[in-house]
């Protein structure tokens, strides 16, 4: 019952946002996020901890306080942007979102090994999955199940599905993405949340080992598929600009764990420097580091 009554209040807010100009709606969600910094104890301790190792000798306190405070009114401002995309068409997106390197990205398609993006919970990543309808194509993606809340997951997955953002359950995700990529599919993986520690692979973050996935690195091995790094940077309150790089040199051995390892702190050092570059946009909430000392 209170899983319900928290859908119908998202749903009810949704309902509100809608009606609002677009100016009023942000303004609404960067307050919400300002004053989350305040109340929200638990999440912004886990950001300033995170900031502290990645930024105690290049940022004073003050600094990394003032990132984390922008990290928040970022998030506020995502939430009421997710409530508008699925009303968003193809013209008004395009005047919201300037795209670079998508061409070159596009052509990496004429080998047939699909493509894997390369993303971090950077920006405002939901306006990605909207890039399906201006080239045409569907873009797959891994995305975590809502524990407790079928109905707000339900909802969740058919706004996604309906701006053309497949979505792949994490279980068995492996194949269903080889599959992708086998009939020429793009497919979008969210790498920098943390890695479990009997599985991952423990590569360089900020000058600290972190448990990494290595579920990108092995895939693109196994396939052939290319890994373009993507992102999407805020500018301003309204505006946001795509950047699709280059696809990435990988690392290839011929031992296939040295270059799963190889490969996974090559993604690494690719987020963390995109990170240095916009450190408010990305999402210091998330305990991407470990506190707990690594077993030898």
């Amino acid at each position: 019952m209170v899983a319900y009554l928290i859908y119908l209040i998202i749903r009810l807010f949704g309902f509100i946002i809608h009606r609002l100009p677009e100016g009023v709606a942000l303004w609404i969600g960067r307050q919400v996020g300002y004053l989350m910094y305040f109340i929200d104890f638990e999440h912004r301790k886990v950001a300033m901890e995170n900031l502290k190792i990645a930024f105690e000798q290049e940022k004073s306190e003050e600094e990394r306080r003032s990132i984390a405070k922008q990290c928040f009114q970022n998030l506020g401002m995502m939430a009421i942007e997710f409530f508008r995309i699925p009303r968003m068409d193809i013209e008004t997106y395009q005047k919201k979102v300037t795209v670079e390197g998508l061409e070159q990205a596009l052509k990496v398609l004429d080998e047939g090994k699909g493509a894997l993006l390369l993303l971090g919970h950077f920006g405002n990543w939901e306006l990605m999955a909207l890039m399906s309808q201006v080239i045409n194509r569907p873009i797959l993606a891994i995305a975590k199940l809502i524990k407790n809340n079928p109905w707000l997951e339900r909802w969740i997955i058919q706004s996604r599905e309906k701006i053309g953002l497949k979505i792949i359950p994490p279980r068995n995700a492996t194949l269903k993405v080889l599959e992708a990529l086998s009939r020429n599919q793009i497919v979008a993986i969210l790498f920098d949340q943390r890695g479990r520690r009997s599985k991952g692979i423990w590569a360089d973050f900020f000058g600290r080992k972190v448990p990494t996935t290595p579920g990108l690195a092995t895939m693109a091995i196994r396939s052939g598929a290319p890994v373009i790094p993507v992102f999407m940077i805020r500018e301003g309150y309204d505006k946001h600009h795509l950047v699709i790089k280059e696809p990435l040199r990988l690392i290839h051995t011929g031992n296939f764990q040295r270059d799963v390892e190889a490969n996974t702190q090559l993604f690494n050092q690719v987020l963390e420097s995109i990170i240095r570059q916009y450190p408010e946009q990305w999402l210091w909430i998330h305990r991407r580091f470990e506190r707990k000392p690594r077993r030898r």
